[in-house]
């Protein structure tokens, strides 16, 4: 074959992997400076290390396709690391579509809101443990008709194909959670209380590595059950929510889970069936003191969960709940009332509390007083982003910690495509 046109194969593949290169750093640049997207600047410097890693790894492997002399061989290599490249390409696609939402207009408003809403569920158990964070969840919508969390642990269900199984991997294995909510929020911004359940899953996970473990054993022994070790993720993740937002936990469960009556007895995936779900929220709030008549049926799986601890903190002390917010004439129905008011005066929104705060207000705004609800959204997309202390959602792993990380994922990557090392 004319060596021009092996050359002009090699070529095209340099080609690619420098304009993939130029995308990335000038996404970045942009990012970086932007507003919006201020919360991720720890996950922006974990993408950017791990990307320029993995690209300069396969570039470099392009050049040394040059040694190559068979004209059939610089093909094939050319098209197993043009692989390599879509890879790189998918993971940053995954990613930067989710942050770029902060970029529509339809969406910017929401996802400024979501983002505040996260960030209130997500550091409140480290901050009262005196500790910073690791990266905090990606909140981001989709048309879908529930909400889920993929945790640094789990596949995200759009990488789910076989072509995507590496893409997959590397989503698990970096430290940027996610948070999927449906699309509705952008039209009735309350919703955004399925936040608090979905991101405590994420704690659930690295609050501490015991913690699922503890978790399943604390219901299996408190109950006699043996089923409740495959419901308690999920348990846990309600009864976080009911300490991060009160009663309106119990009311986007039972809202979204209603069907006919025979459906309602079934257990799905990892929830008990709907009754038992919001009966054992119920007794959560019941003994967390905010009220109601509980479920004595449920006392102690409501008990183990509640009194689950992380570095000897019980589960109460590190959601840093007020019970009184809650009360007849508490801060969250003195804001409901505010809600439904043109320019509400809502006060100390710089709580680390406010914001999740905020949306059961909204809720109670929406659910008890038969309000204008577009006026209450309203008054959300104003107010949420306004919410909460300065900072971060979390801190990304320092130094060697992220080093070591695009090392090892680059290496796989490599390896991948047929290759041992790095070299």
């Amino acid at each position: 074959m004319h060596p021009e046109r092996v050359r002009a194969r090699l070529d095209r593949s340099l080609t690619t992997a420098r304009c993939l290169g130029d995308e990335i750093a000038d996404w970045m640049r942009r990012s970086h400076g932007d507003r919006r997207f201020l919360r991720f600047t720890r996950h922006f410097e974990v993408l950017s290390t791990v990307l320029s890693e993995m690209l300069g790894a396969v570039t470099r492997e392009l050049e040394s396709v040059a040694l190559i002399s068979a004209s059939g061989d610089v093909y094939q290599r050319c098209g197993e690391l043009d692989g390599g490249l879509f890879t790189i390409r998918r993971l940053f696609d995954w990613y930067t579509a989710k942050y770029d939402q902060r970029r529509d207009p339809a969406l910017a408003g929401i996802l400024a809101c979501a983002d505040e809403v996260v960030r209130s569920c997500w550091r409140q158990p480290f901050q009262v443990l005196g500790s910073e964070p690791p990266t905090g969840p990606l909140p981001y919508v989709e048309p879908r008709f529930d909400a889920f969390a993929t945790p640094r642990v789990s596949v995200p269900p759009d990488l789910r194909l076989p072509a995507d199984a590496l893409v997959a991997e590397f989503v698990e294995r970096l430290p940027i959670p996610v948070v999927c909510l449906p699309d509705w929020t952008a039209r009735q911004a309350w919703w955004l209380m399925l936040a608090a359940h979905e991101t405590g899953h994420h704690v659930h996970k690295d609050l501490d590595p015991a913690l699922e473990n503890a978790t399943r054993d604390a219901l299996a022994e408190a109950t006699g059950d043996e089923t409740w070790r495959r419901w308690a993720l999920e348990s846990f993740a309600d009864a976080y929510s009911v300490l991060m937002i009160g009663p309106a936990a119990a009311w986007i469960v039972e809202e979204l889970g209603h069907g006919p009556p025979e459906s309602l007895l079934r257990a799905r995936g990892g929830y008990p069936p709907l009754p038992v779900r919001l009966a054992l929220m119920a007794e959560v709030a019941r003994q967390a003191g905010l009220g109601g008549a509980g479920a004595p049926d449920l006392a102690r799986a409501a008990g183990a969960l509640l009194g689950l601890r992380a570095r000897g903190r019980s589960l109460p002390e590190l959601s840093g709940l007020s019970p009184g917010w809650f009360a007849p004439d508490g801060r969250a129905q003195v804001w409901a009332r505010s809600l439904t008011e043109p320019d509400p005066f809502l006060t100390r929104l710089e709580e680390p509390y406010s914001a999740r705060l905020l949306v059961a207000a909204a809720a109670a705004a929406v659910t008890a007083h038969r309000t204008d609800p577009p006026l209450v959204h309203a008054n959300l997309l104003e107010n949420l982003p306004r919410c909460g202390p300065p900072g971060m959602l979390g801190a990304a792993p320092q130094g060697p910690r992220t080093a070591e990380l695009a090392t090892d994922l680059t290496g796989r990557l490599l390896g991948s495509l047929g290759l041992g090392s790095l070299g």
